[in-house]
């Protein structure tokens, strides 16, 4: 028998789900825009980060995002409801993205507000993509949409979210974190690692002077600060480092026995701001 479920799950495209788990789950994803010389394109439309990491240092100026449109927004809302679901909708953190207030606004234009459950996820890429793939296991258990909705809070609250970039360069440009933070790294020639906190920033989280080191020392924080991993999945998203990312996931499972990596590229939404190189790394705490 086919375990019909309460609600539908939707995310945002920023969460970098993959496309065939998200279909296999029916975890609905909406596509973002992305800005780029003066064009508009829709991520998972008509832009894919082959492309977009290829093309990314030929742009005249960064790539620029946003959120999704409330009117496609609402239509989605409204084609759940409709269709006899409840709506779990997990977004972009609010603390990156005005995304989460937008969708909170246009619950309350759709007919059954109360029927729609408007998650931050105070996070970002495949870090919330996760929270949606614990939402899908989670919804199978309950058939009460608010205890749902309780339990996918109290996974959010342990979502730890850790990455490295190749320059604080794009981060700076797009106000994401402090100019001084961008100049010590610059002048340092340091890989930052960093960290998205409880309140849904971006923080550095520390600093190593090279590549290899910065990808030892995310092992080394999953290690020391991941709690029970046996009973969880690991994600890792990179933007144009499969090699690496590969390598990563690989001496993760090897050290942990996690029993499941999701591994993803990072999509042109979040590409834009942290630039090609950025390998991420989700865990709960």
């Amino acid at each position: 028998m086919v375990n019909l479920l309460p609600v539908k799950i939707f995310v945002d495209s920023s969460s970098d789900l993959p496309r065939q788990l998200a279909s296999e789950l029916g975890i609905i994803i909406i596509p973002m825009p992305v800005y780029i010389n003066n064009v508009t394109y829709y991520e998972g439309l008509d832009i894919f980060p082959d492309t977009f990491y290829a093309d990314f240092k030929t742009y005249k100026e960064l790539p620029k995002t946003s959120q999704p449109n409330p009117n496609d927004l609402q239509k989605i809302y409204e084609k759940i409801l409709a269709d006899g679901f409840d709506v779990i909708a997990i977004h972009l953190s609010s603390g990156l993205s005005s995304t989460y207030q937008t969708a909170l606004l246009v619950k309350e234009q759709c007919s059954y507000p109360d029927r729609i459950h408007i998650i931050d996820s105070l996070g970002a890429s495949l870090g919330f993509g996760l929270l949606a793939v614990y939402a899908h296991e989670i919804a199978k258990r309950y058939d009460d949409t608010a205890k749902i909705v309780e339990e996918i809070i109290k996974i959010r609250d342990r979502m730890r979210y850790i990455f490295t970039i190749d320059t604080l360069e794009y981060l700076v440009k797009g106000g994401r974190v402090s100019k001084t933070a961008g100049f010590v790294a610059g002048l340092l020639d340091v890989k930052p690692i960093l960290h998205i906190n409880r309140e849904g920033r971006i923080e550095v989280f520390n600093k190593v002077r090279s590549r290899k080191a910065a990808l030892r020392k995310l092992i080394e924080i999953v290690e020391q600060n991941i709690k029970d991993p046996a009973a969880q999945i690991i994600g890792i998203s990179h933007a144009a480092s499969l090699e690496e990312a590969s390598i990563l996931a690989n001496e993760i499972q090897k050290r942990l026995g996690v029993p499941e990596i999701i591994l993803s590229e990072i999509g042109c939404v979040i590409g834009s701001h942290v630039g090609p190189g950025t390998i991420a790394v989700f865990y709960q705490q």
